[in-house]
């Protein structure tokens, strides 16, 4: 029993220690610092978000997912009619996404990231600030996940998870309409059908298949309903 004790004690120094060695990235300057308040230009602000050299390949892809995520400027993506153009331009502004495109691991840990977030989980009590932040928070894991930078890095099997996965969402989603209207769930149908739709074939002959997948946004619900009808016939 003492040295099972004894064991014990180690192995909990050991996983104290490895949290402690966590390397990760909080953007310490940012608009409720005074620093911030020092910079001259937008263009300045987002060189300031940027990792440093010597942090970033210090940083595991699972806590770099996380970072990337909690990037500030997410909104820049709702700038442009277009998501597409939207989320590149966002993109090739903090070089946390260029290094998590690096990362051979980057689609397992996004897939793992994407399936702990819960549609349904909304609270009754919730503000429709808090609401609209964590259907939008749900939109940009799901726009993630559909670049092609990513889907490239999918094997068959995981393509079939992400898929079983995104339309569980997608149904959750449509349980709560007065959480997540047409521009919620188009992220989620567009992801389904950049899964399915490597080739191209399909978006070629569909024009509203082909908009929704330049733009991640379609004001017929008919559409991404169609999508996922699809997808289910595909996997069956």
């Amino acid at each position: 029993m003492k040295n099972l004790i004894i064991i014990c004690l180690i192995l909990i120094t050991f996983a104290v220690k490895a949290q402690d060695n966590i390397v990760t990235w909080n953007f310490p300057v940012n608009p409720s610092t005074s620093e911030w308040k020092k910079l001259k230009s937008y263009d300045e602000q987002l060189l300031a978000y940027n990792i440093p050299e010597d942090i970033i390949k210090k940083i595991s892809t699972p806590e770099l997912v996380k970072i990337c995520m909690a990037y500030p400027e997410w909104g820049v993506i709702n700038a442009f009619n277009d998501r597409r153009i939207g989320l590149n331009n966002m993109m090739g502004r903090f070089n946390g996404f260029s290094e998590l495109f690096l990362r051979k691991d980057a689609a397992k840990e996004l897939i793992k990231f994407y399936s702990r977030i819960d549609p349904l989980a909304v609270g009754k009590d919730w503000t429709l600030l808090q609401k609209g932040k964590y259907s939008f928070d749900i939109n940009c894991v799901e726009l993630l996940l559909s670049t092609g930078m990513i889907i490239d890095k999918l094997d068959a099997q995981d393509i079939k998870v992400l898929l079983d996965m995104a339309v569980l969402k997608y149904k959750s989603k449509k349980q709560l309409p007065e959480v997540y209207s047409l521009w919620d769930l188009s992220p989620t149908a567009g992801l389904c059908l950049s899964l399915v739709d490597g080739s191209g074939e399909l978006s070629k002959n569909d024009a509203n298949f082909l908009s929704l997948e330049q733009t991640f946004m379609t004001e017929d619900i008919k559409v991404l309903d169609n999508v996922i009808e699809l997808v289910n016939k595909i996997k069956k």
